[in-house]
């Protein structure tokens, strides 16, 4: 693909005319844009989201002078509006989230609107951008587990909060229901599998950011500890000819297999389990400055990476979302490499119809539309996409089908999880790495993984 940019620069065509590359867009479109699912709109949410009620956000300087640090706050709320994110599942940590009043956690500002339950529980902020886009917030916390969208603190002193949000047991994990939330596990690279057995959380993380990243744990990964900053740094080139800052994250993108192995494990043992892809952003992993003014782990810029789209029937209801969420009415998309476009997951019954995380009969029928990228420009180099439907049971995860082409039907034949991933290889941004060539946007990547639909 690297022929595609040398012609762009030598001017390739009739008459001598270049063809100019089109505009990096740094903003997402509306999540609505994806299309809509038999009544249901998709939301886009980031789940794993640090504030300056993080000790480590910031550069590690969250709250100078006790109080939380506006510019590093300024940047994560214009992100939310930036990305057109839906709903943002703050996680942050128990260090300074358990010593602070309920209320205060939701970084209010401005025109920002509490949203209430029925009990009289603040359980999320609305943010109204200047656009008129709107983002709920919720809280939640990540230590050993990572509750998300909790209605209200854990009950007790504030020693004993910091306790429950320590804990790691399925004890904890019944608090933390009690309290509201969903009870997530982040880092599923460093988890053993009896230990997620024994928490029965509602939803794993399948891909963290900070594992590619961080060279403690990319070893996990079976990566080398140093390739992801060192790679990172190549967006840091200002000269012209410089790669496009957003897509430093080809750069260090992997899978996690350890991660993708241990979610095949729970549905093996009959587990029904939603996966999503934690951001991890705090503004703390790259803080080396791009060729666009933004350090390298801009909120912005990790929003705009990849994010996870639950299925409702009313985008306005949080509660809807947060029932989506434990549904497994959700996917995890890379949108960096793309807005999907036509992508639809359904089961076919003799009755009607299925979606993402419900359950059939055996002998239903799985359907899967494979998405485009959305609104691609004609002049670029077409990306390939593949599908590939896997199927677990007791015996473990095979392959029940794989394509490259618009539509795939899969016979749901046998009891077991049936779960789809999309692949991409986009040589569509091939051409934005200028200089640096086009090796990053020449390999296979994960697009999509999609939560399950089960038959019995």
């Amino acid at each position: 693909m690297r022929a595609w940019y040398l012609c762009v620069l030598a001017a390739c065509g009739g008459g001598g005319s270049t063809t100019k590359l089109p505009e990096w867009d740094k903003t997402l479109p509306s999540a609505s844009a994806m299309g809509s699912w038999r009544g249901l709109t998709p939301v886009r949410g980031i789940i794993h989201l640090h504030s300056p009620y993080s000790h480590d956000a910031c550069d590690g300087m969250p709250q100078p002078g006790g109080a939380p640090n506006e510019p590093c706050l300024d940047h994560l709320r214009k992100a939310l509006c930036t990305t057109k994110i839906d709903y943002a599942a703050l996680t942050d940590h128990d260090d300074s989230m358990a010593d602070r009043e309920w209320t205060e956690l939701f970084n209010m500002r401005g025109t920002d609107q509490k949203v209430m339950n029925a009990a009289g529980d603040q359980i999320a902020s609305r943010i109204t951008c200047d656009d008129g886009h709107q983002v709920f917030v919720a809280v939640g916390g990540e230590n050993e587990l990572m509750p998300i969208m909790l209605d209200h603190h854990v009950p007790g002193t504030v020693a004993e909060r910091h306790d429950a949000y320590n804990a790691d047991d399925p004890a904890a994990a019944a608090t933390l229901r009690a309290a509201g939330g969903l009870v997530w596990i982040p880092h599923l690279e460093s988890r053993t599998l009896d230990h997620l057995l024994e928490i029965a959380p509602d939803g794993i993380e399948v891909y963290n950011l900070h594992a590619n990243i961080d060279p403690k744990l990319r070893p996990l990964l079976g990566l080398p500890a140093g390739d992801a900053v060192s790679n990172a740094v190549e967006f840091a080139d200002t000269n012209e000819g410089h790669p496009e800052p957003d897509l430093a994250l080809l750069s260090f993108l992997e899978p996690s297999p350890p991660a993708v192995e241990k979610w095949n494990a729970l549905l093996a043992m009959g587990r029904k389990i939603p996966a999503s892809a934690g951001s991890d952003a705090h503004e703390n992993a790259l803080p080396v400055m791009l060729a666009d003014g933004e350090r390298g782990d801009a909120y912005r810029r990790v929003l705009r990476w990849f994010g996870n789209i639950a299925l409702v029937a009313d985008p306005t209801n949080v509660e809807q979302i947060e029932a989506a969420l434990k549904a497994g009415r959700m996917f995890a998309v890379f949108e960096m490499m793309g807005t999907p476009a036509g992508f639809d997951i359904h089961a076919t019954t003799a009755t009607g119809t299925a979606e993402l995380g419900e359950t059939v009969p055996v002998g239903s029928t799985l359907e899967i539309d494979v998405p485009t990228v959305r609104n691609l420009d004609p002049s670029l180099p077409a990306p390939e996409i593949a599908a590939t439907v896997w199927f677990v049971d007791a015996t473990g995860a095979t392959v029940a089908a794989t394509g490259a082409g618009a539509h795939l039907s899969v016979p749901m034949s046998n009891k077991g999880a049936y779960r789809v991933e999309i692949s991409i290889t986009p040589h569509h941004l091939g051409p934005y790495l200028r200089d640096l060539g086009t090796g990053f946007a020449d390999r296979q990547l994960p697009w999509i993984y999609a939560s399950p639909v089960y038959a019995e």
